[in-house]
Parts: C-alpha cells; structure tokens; sequence
C-alpha cells in the first residue's frame, strides 16, 4: 500500500475526517458535533492519509504555547485526533502522518511537539516519551475535609451563571499557566467549545481576589444519590480546577468542600503534588484512585530544546542519545548545547531524554528502570540537579 498525506480540506473532507477518528476508537460519529468541527478545523492543521481517495487515518495539530521550567515559554504544536482505520492499522499510516507532521513541525523551527497517548507503546518510536504524571482519578471524603491552618479568604468565590463567562476564564488561564512547567496556552476557540460541549448539569465558579482580579476557576457536576431515601451520599466531580494564587486554591477547595449534601468530592487529571493534601488536617482521606502518564513530548530538534528551557542549578552533563554526543552545560539558569567528542555520562534514547526534559521524571529512577544507562557514576544524580523543574511538571488540558 502506498500511503498519501495531505491536509484536509472542504466540508466533505471534513465529515469523511470525523467519520474515520470516531471508527478508529471504535463509536459511530454524529453529525450534530459537526456545528462545533467545521468552524475549528480551519484554526488548526488537519492531516490524514489516504490509499489511493480512500481516506484511512487522520491526525491534527494544534498551536500552542508551553511553560517550560524556569518560567520560559515556547511554541510548540499539539497533535491529537489521531486515528487509523481498524482494517489499515499496522500498514504505514500512522507513521506517514505522525512523520509528515513533524516534518512541517521542524520547517517552522518547532523544537519539541506534544500529545497525550491512547496507549503507552505507541508513540516512542518517533521520539515521544512520557513528561508529566498525572492522578488520573482522586478523592476527598467531605467529613475529613477541614483545613490543617486557619484561613481567611480576602476575596471571594462567586457562581458564574453567564452561559459562556469566556473572559474571567481567559484570565485565569493567562495568570496561572506561566507558573506550571507543562501548562499550555488555549486558543480561544478551545475555551468557547469548552462551554458549548459542557454537561447541561455543570456548575461554575470563580474566584476574585480583593482587588476584583479572577485568579481561580473550577466546574462540577453532582451525581445525586440519597441512600435509603434519607441519607445524602451525593458525590461532586469536578472536572476543572485552575488557580494562579494559593488563596485562589485554598478558596476553591473550601467552597467544594463545604457544599451540602456532598460526601465524597472527587477531581482527576490531578498533578501529583496538588496542594491539597497540605491543606487537609487528615490529609491521608485525600486517597489517590490511580496515577498515569499525562502529556508526552517528542524533542524534535535537540540543541534547542534544551536551550529553550531554564535551569535552576549549574553545571554540565554529557549525554549519549541515540548514538550522537552532545554536552549540556548550563551558566545562570541558561543551557547551552553542542555537539561533543567528549566521552557519553549518560547514554539513552530520545523518548526517555523527552520525559526528563519538563523534570517530570528523575534520570535516577529511569536508570533503575533499565530505561538507559548511566556510564560515569554519579551522573545521574548530577543530571537530576540539572534537569528539575520548580514543581512537577503538569498540563490541565487534555487537548
């Protein structure tokens, strides 16, 4: 077979594009989402490839903007919606799409790409490893929900009942984002969709501090459940849940914490430090249900990732990534890297350098995972320094 990439275009295209995404995982489409489709496609770059004008895979990437450690930021693109036809998987055209991607990718001076993973062995191949873990699913039985500390909030949390409050959210996103190694940009259009796709059960929130700025956001849903008809057992969800200040955080807590016939609050897609749990007296009930892989990254051009992003120590470190030498030495919180003749410290491949590259993951604990090889003793160690970031690593948006 020989596979064809080329982007999508028109409205037939476009119909065809989401009829193969929604085969590929499996469900029938419905062209009632096509109201919400046709006018985002044009935003971004849709790809798919083709067996002679049989469309059989598609894929899209997306503009955005990273926070990287340090407090840099940088562009980079975000593929999602990749999909390949059940009778066409194993044939090329995953990999004819993901490589025409990041061919375009690398001609706009992109240095690393992202995408969240369906599933963990399929994306290493063309360099993406995974950067950032996530607490997928987590809880908080409300009778254990009193805070260690006093707290005194000086601004306020107010229920948001416009139909699209797209502002204050921007807002919050704007102001929270340059604090979190992982978080990413939205393009408005995201923001939009967000509100029109929402659950008709959903709640929203906000929070202002004393001089009227919005620095916190949350949504939520509440499953009713009343046991025995007498005993309130409702169970909150939150599915959004963003804070630029501490007193944002602790104020948005307190508010889900403290709604009434709640007994269990549960949130996912959760970075593992979350603050929670110092804030909870008896923080062992903030009970973590699973933990997974979150965003993964692909350093498409290597040198300029890693002088893209801050450091917090100095120093240097060799490293051997998939056969080619290269030094990092980093001066005041900047890197600089160039090729070596000098002997590898540390030898690996590029997914497992890509999931180090936010401080996400320790060389330490990939060294033990067989994931590479540490040539020089305590390089290692000296790379984890190097390589940590402010605060884990995390991205609030499942693009």
């Amino acid at each position: 077979m020989t596979v064809e990439v080329r982007s999508i275009e028109g409205e037939d295209q476009v119909r065809e594009f989401a009829r193969v995404h929604a085969t590929a995982f499996g469900h029938r489409w419905e062209d009632e989402k096509l109201e919400v489709i046709v006018p985002w496609l044009p935003q971004v770059h849709g790809v798919a490839a083709f067996d002679g004008e049989t469309m059989v895979g598609v894929s899209v990437d997306l503009p955005f903007e990273m926070t990287l450690p340090g407090g840099r930021m940088a562009p980079t693109r975000g593929i999602t919606w990749v999909g390949v036809l059940p009778t066409y998987r194993g044939r090329g055209a995953l990999r004819a799409m993901i490589e025409h991607q990041h061919a375009g990718f690398r001609e706009q001076g992109i240095a690393f790409s992202a995408l969240y993973a369906s599933e963990t062995t399929l994306y290493g191949r063309f360099g993406y490893g995974a950067a950032t873990v996530v607490a997928t699913e987590a809880e908080v039985d409300v009778r254990f929900g009193a805070f260690a500390n006093r707290f005194t909030d000086t601004g306020e949390v107010v229920m948001l009942e416009e139909p699209e409050p797209f502002a204050i959210v921007r807002e919050v996103i704007d102001r929270s984002r340059p604090r979190i190694p992982g978080e990413i940009d939205r393009m408005d259009q995201d923001i939009t969709d967000a509100f029109k796709l929402a659950d008709r059960k959903e709640f929203r929130i906000a929070h202002r501090d004393a001089q009227g700025r919005w620095d916190g956001y949350a949504t939520y849903t509440i499953d009713q459940n009343w046991e025995h008809n007498a005993i309130p057992q409702s169970k909150l969800r939150v599915s959004t849940l963003l804070w630029a200040t501490a007193e944002a955080y602790a104020a948005l807590w307190r508010y889900l914490l403290d709604l009434k016939l709640v007994r269990t609050v549960v949130v996912g897609a959760r970075p593992l430090d979350d603050p929670i749990r110092w804030l909870l007296a008896e923080w062992r009930h903030y009970r973590i249900l699973h933990v997974t892989d979150g965003l993964w990254l692909s350093l498409l051009d290597l040198p300029a990732a890693l002088e893209a992003r801050g450091y917090l120590t100095s120093g240097e470190v060799v490293l051997g990534v998939d056969g080619a030498r290269y030094l990092l030495r980093v001066e005041d919180g900047a890197g600089r890297c160039l090729p070596t003749d000098r002997e590898p410290e540390i030898e690996l491949d590029a997914a497992t350098l890509a999931s180090v590259y936010l401080g996400g993951y320790r060389f330490t604990h990939l060294r033990e995972g067989l994931r590479l090889r540490e040539v020089v003793p305590g390089a290692c160690v000296r790379a984890d320094s190097l390589f940590r970031a402010e605060r884990d690593p995390w991205c609030s948006y499942n693009f």
